[in-house]
């Protein structure tokens, strides 16, 4: 594999973290040096420092003298993860309700249902629709972190989301996730544009605990 000596960490840290994400990594698989650089074809620093950037994502698990894993979830670090996000997502929301832009949330929102809409109305999804309607269920739950005005809570979010990218990629890959997904979303921004807050933030919640549901089917025991 040919990669850029500029950016070699970089470029690393991104391909690992696509594989894992979309799980041509499996969960529990234990990652060594001598395979990556065989795999690259680099030294082993800038795949240490791709490691150490995974590690710090919550995405591998580092052991002292015994090397790097993916992580592996059981069902209760589902359980806790969803609701954890859950509450975060709320709170996300209530912040941004504090945002004097509102018009501008309301905006974006409606302009990512509209794109997942339009995608959903085609009935069962393509291959090639599918990254676009993850990146645009993704960008919901996002765009009130970019509005909630608290570093702390957006931080906490960003490392707890990439554990659960995991398994929403493969969820959100069936229909009926998908559609349920999307009335969530709707009925979510519906009560925020109505300025129902806690509303939303409730139904936000919901949304999370419905979620965890299809997440732990992708559980494989």
């Amino acid at each position: 594999m040919t990669l850029n000596k500029s950016t070699l960490s970089e470029q690393i840290y991104q391909i690992l973290r696509s594989d894992i994400l979309n799980q041509r990594i499996p969960l529990g698989t234990r990652l060594t040096l001598k395979n990556l650089k065989e795999q690259f074809g680099v030294s082993s620093t800038p795949i240490r420092e791709a490691l150490t950037r995974l590690t710090e994502e919550g995405l591998v698990n580092h052991y002292s003298n015994i090397g790097v894993n993916v992580i592996s979830l059981t069902e209760k670090d589902l359980t806790e993860l969803y609701q954890f996000m859950g509450d975060l997502d709320r709170l996300a929301i209530l912040y941004s309700a504090e945002h004097p832009a509102q018009e501008q949330i309301c905006r974006e929102l409606e302009g990512v249902l509209s794109v997942t809409n339009a995608i959903e109305s085609k009935g069962a999804l393509l291959p090639e629709d599918i990254p676009e309607w993850i990146e645009h269920s993704d960008r919901f739950h996002l765009i009130f972190y970019d509005y909630c005005r608290n570093q702390r809570l957006a931080l906490a979010a960003e490392k707890l989301r990439s554990q659960l990218t995991i398994f929403s990629n493969i969820y959100e890959t069936e229909p009926q996730p998908q559609r349920q997904i999307n009335q969530m979303h709707s009925r979510i921004w519906d009560a925020y544009r109505r300025k129902a807050y806690a509303q939303a933030g409730d139904l936000m919640k919901q949304h999370l605990e419905d979620s965890l549901l299809y997440a732990k089917q992708c559980i494989v025991n």
